[in-house]
């Protein structure tokens, strides 16, 4: 006879408890598995307990096969991951020993090829994200396609794939877009196609597309990105993709993409408290290196150094010596009036990147207007700089003047003034001579003032007018003694004091105290100058002591022409003999190609002298 009570079997004794406990009444375990009827005959009891038992088995079986499958598939993907890490270090290698190999034998131009292969990695990048994003959207055209297109779609969807596959990428824009036609009000097919169209840089198309996906599809979160990523490539219409990021943004309030992008355009915009609240809303989602980096850029906007400088350094522990992370936090301890920790890490930066023209206003930087000014005044205006320094540095003073133009018309700022200053100099460096010196003499931030030094010098030099060159260092000394920009301008000096064979033993004084304490990222500059001038004064035992130790490390030619020719003074025939046959192959480094011929030239007639017999000598 069965109790039609309803109640609960124990999972651990098995016993039956009537009603709706939650305690087995006999073993005390909280009731969670099995509920049913409980039956007065002892054979159908024990056959519920043989079923419980056989299904828990099965479960825990079948857990524990996929538990199996699982880790045999991480090791798998280990093995892989590990074979194709050897194989990048193998191929990175061979490909870096290849280029050095060539460009010593000056088989290869390594800017061209630089260059070139930056190219192909952006364009395979492009490629690679458009294939990604295909796949990603695809599935969704055709759930929402008209019956009597659907068809004809997945024959576009093939078409468009196979073009993907073969690096077609325009093509497959063009494909996909023919099969609108098919579909129109598709707003995922839309959508797709204005990606791949962004992707390929067809802005306009792009643009009118996205537009299109919203209007089918006012909630499409991905459509009003899109729509937002194509505006913000226009600085005019900076407002239109601040709107767009704010109804994308309202759409999924917990995605971080858009507030992200929301604060680094109203930075730019100069909204500061807007990009502030952006960037706090981005880090309240989604705490890593990116929102937090971008958190403290906007509190150093803001003047609020003290506060941004924990948030750096806690973006530092996400993003271990990231270049930006590191700028940003030195120019937040150059603000907080903390300059012995803000040159600490500038020193590093700039020994890992010499000469980085950003990191040297960093470093010379005097207080946060000037350094601002510097770079350019506002983000409008600074984009229009970096295009007038291109122009200028490609000699087209045309276009140049035309977008200098614009940027006055959009912010006034040190920069500004400097490059209007390089381009007049340019058209006519006679007239505009004087006023580079007093440019260099000005009371604007020291790396301006040293680059138009630097124009005045290149001429005086040519000149050969040592007066003239010496009054333009002095009133740049003057005005600048403790820049970097003087450091390397008693550098210029002396060597063209070098070069002018016009140098004594205090000049070798002076060159020592500049090697003694040199520009981070400038030592191997510093060593050179002074090891050709105790060559030419006659110290070729200190050459050696100077040169010998960083040669295993820094095997350039003028180091082997160093080190050779002070052993062949020394009489170190055969020593002197090595040094220099090996520096015939050795790297030029950042020599220009008279002075590696020039080079070349000594060490082979030096060579030739030390094999002649000794009574030839």
């Amino acid at each position: 006879m069965t109790n039609e009570i309803p109640g609960t079997f124990c999972q651990n004794c098995f016993t039956w408890n009537p009603g709706e406990r939650e305690i087995c009444r006999k073993c005390g375990t909280r009731l969670l598995i099995v509920a049913g009827d409980q039956t007065w005959e002892e054979t159908e009891e024990m056959e519920a307990e043989d079923d419980l038992d056989e299904h828990l088995l099965e479960r825990i079986t079948g857990l524990e096969e996929t538990l199996r499958r699982v880790e045999t598939y991480l090791e798998t993907v280990s093995d892989q991951m590990g074979r194709l890490e050897r194989s990048e270090v193998m191929l990175r290698n061979g490909l870096m020993s290849l280029v050095q190999e060539m460009e010593h034998k000056g088989q290869l131009d390594a800017q061209a090829f630089s260059s070139r292969w930056e190219q192909l990695v952006e364009e395979n990048l492009q490629l690679i994200s458009a294939r990604e994003l295909f796949t990603r959207y695809r599935a969704r055209i055709l759930p929402i396609a008209k019956p009597k297109a659907a068809s004809q779609l997945k024959r576009a969807l093939l078409e468009t794939s196979a073009l993907l596959d073969n690096g077609q990428l325009p093509e497959a824009a063009t494909r996909l877009g023919e099969a609108l036609a098919l579909d129109p009000k598709n707003y995922e097919l839309v959508f797709t196609v204005a990606a791949l169209k962004e992707v390929a840089q067809v802005w306009d198309e792009a643009e009118q597309l996205a537009r299109r996906v919203v209007q089918l599809s006012p909630r499409h979160f991905e459509g009003w990105m899109l729509l937002a990523k194509v505006l913000q490539d226009d600085p005019a219409r900076a407002d239109a993709a601040i709107e767009t990021l704010r109804i994308a943004a309202d759409l999924r309030p917990d995605e971080a993409g858009p507030k992200i992008q929301l604060a680094e355009l109203l930075l730019e915009e100069e909204d500061l408290q807007g990009s502030l609240e952006s960037a706090q809303e981005a880090v309240n989602l989604q705490r890593d290196g990116e929102t937090l980096c971008l958190l403290a850029e906007a509190l150093l906007a803001r003047g609020e150094a003290p506060k941004a400088i924990p948030l750096l350094k806690e973006a530092s522990g996400y993003l271990p010596g990231d270049l930006r992370v590191r700028e940003l936090l030195a120019e937040g301890y150059i603000l907080a009036d903390e300059r012995p920790k803000a040159f600490s890490i500038l020193a590093e930066l700039l020994r890992q990147h010499p000469g980085d023209p950003q990191l040297l206003l960093l470093l010379d930087a005097e207080n946060a207007a000037q350094l601002r000014s510097a770079r350019g005044g506002k983000a409008e205006a600074r984009y229009l700089l970096d295009d007038a320094e291109d122009w200028l540095a490609e000699a087209n003073l045309a276009e140049a003047e035309a977008v200098l133009k614009k940027a006055r018309r959009k912010d006034k700022s040190e920069r500004l003034e400097w490059l209007e200053l390089n381009l007049a100099y340019q058209k006519d460096p006679k007239a505009h001579l004087g006023k580079a010196v007093l440019f260099a003499g000005s009371p604007r931030h020291p790396r301006l003032c040293f680059q138009a030094l630097r124009l005045a010098l290149d001429t005086l030099m040519d000149r050969n007018d040592e007066k003239g060159l010496n009054q333009a260092l002095e009133v740049f000394f003057n005005a600048h003694p403790k820049s970097s920009g003087a450091w390397e301008a008693a550098i210029i000096r002396q060597a063209h004091r070098l070069m002018n064979s016009r140098i004594n033993e205090a000049d070798l004084a002076e060159v020592r105290r500049l090697q003694a304490n040199p520009l981070p990222g400038q030592e191997a500059r510093a060593r050179t100058l002074l090891g050709q001038y105790l060559l030419e004064l006659k110290h070729p035992r200190e050459v050696v002591q100077l040169v010998d130790p960083v040669i295993a490390s820094e095997p350039t030619m003028i180091n082997h022409f160093q080190l050779g020719m002070a052993l062949a003074a020394l009489r170190e025939k055969d020593e002197a003999l090595a040094v220099l046959r090996d520096g015939l192959e050795a790297d030029p480094g950042d020599l220009p190609e008279s002075q590696t011929t020039l080079l070349r030239s000594r060490m082979e007639g030096m060579i030739h002298d030390l094999e002649q017999p000794a009574g030839h000598l």
